[in-house]
């Protein structure tokens, strides 16, 4: 009889629990390594896919532009569904760490989604960086995003820019949920995926060191503190049950005004996930900025 992957590794990780006694349950909690293989194992990652339409979406329009926010050349790259006649708003699409535009409007299967759809807006993604989407002592992403990307794809796409949504997933989820904080007027929906959202200061320098220039500047931008701001925000979180960053959404859930936002279920940190709710997050989209 053939042994799959999965029972192979299920069953290095019985062994490993009779060997060590407690052993399992340490990496069920990340005490010891091995979380990621263990929830791969126990199927936690396996998020259901997601029916997609056949008809494969038009390659995502790129271009650039100088940011005085960023003091760089930024990259941006959109993608949409056929307008027609018909004006348009606009999704930001947030990128995670180490990622970049075009990977930001792949993400989730949204240009299947909308190639298929009569969804009223464009998908649009500019270089954020790695800095965590906030500002820094000179970068400033969201900056960027909001007084420099924005007005362009007004001048130079023709797009509406007063009907503005976020997405974004793992640090873009999290730069999702900071625009929301800092740019609330102009925002009429939020959807973040996997937020990568710290407990403090000391987490975040432990897993991404650098993500915060310094105990103040967490402080400036800890959106689990600020949860209360959120309210009345039109809103949607979306993480896996076995995500690393669920046990501090949780924590944020359980700060929100209306804690009914925040979905957990099947899944990890990872494509799987992000592309099983990618689906009704656009339908969300949609009637936002219809």
């Amino acid at each position: 009889m053939g042994i799959s992957r999965r029972n192979a590794l299920l069953g290095g990780s019985v062994l490993l629990a009779v060997a060590a006694g407690t052993g399992l349950e340490l990496v069920d909690h990340a005490v010891l390594p091995g979380k990621g293989t263990l929830d791969e194992a126990l199927g936690r990652c396996d998020a259901p896919p997601p029916a997609l339409p056949a008809a494969a979406p038009p390659p995502p329009a790129t271009g650039s532009f100088e940011s005085r926010r960023r003091g760089r050349t930024v990259a941006y790259a959109l993608s949409s569904a056929p307008s027609g006649d018909r004006p348009l708003g606009v999704c930001l699409a947030l990128h995670g760490f180490g990622s970049n535009p075009l990977q930001a409007v792949n993400t989730g299967n949204y240009p299947r989604l909308l190639a298929a759809s009569s969804a009223p807006f464009v998908l649009a993604a500019a270089d954020g960086g790695d800095g965590y989407w906030h500002p820094h002592a000179t970068d400033d992403p969201l900056g960027m995003l909001f007084t420099e990307f924005l007005p362009l794809l007004a001048s130079r796409h023709g797009l509406q820019v007063d009907r503005v949504a976020v997405a974004g997933w793992s640090m873009g989820g999290y730069g999702a949920l900071l625009s929301a904080l800092t740019y609330r007027s102009q925002i009429r929906y939020v959807a973040a995926s996997s937020p990568a959202i710290f407990r403090d200061y000391a987490d975040a320098e432990r897993v991404n060191p650098g993500a915060y220039d310094s105990q103040a500047d967490w402080d400036r931008h800890d959106v689990t503190a600020r949860a209360a701001e959120l309210a009345g925000l039109p809103l949607r979180i979306d993480i896996g049950a076995a995500d690393p960053f669920a046990p501090a959404v949780r924590r944020l859930r359980d700060r929100l005004p209306d804690p009914s936002v925040v979905t957990f279920t099947t899944g990890c940190h990872d494509g799987r996930y992000w592309d099983s709710v990618g689906p009704s997050q656009v339908e969300s989209l949609t009637k936002a900025l219809a």
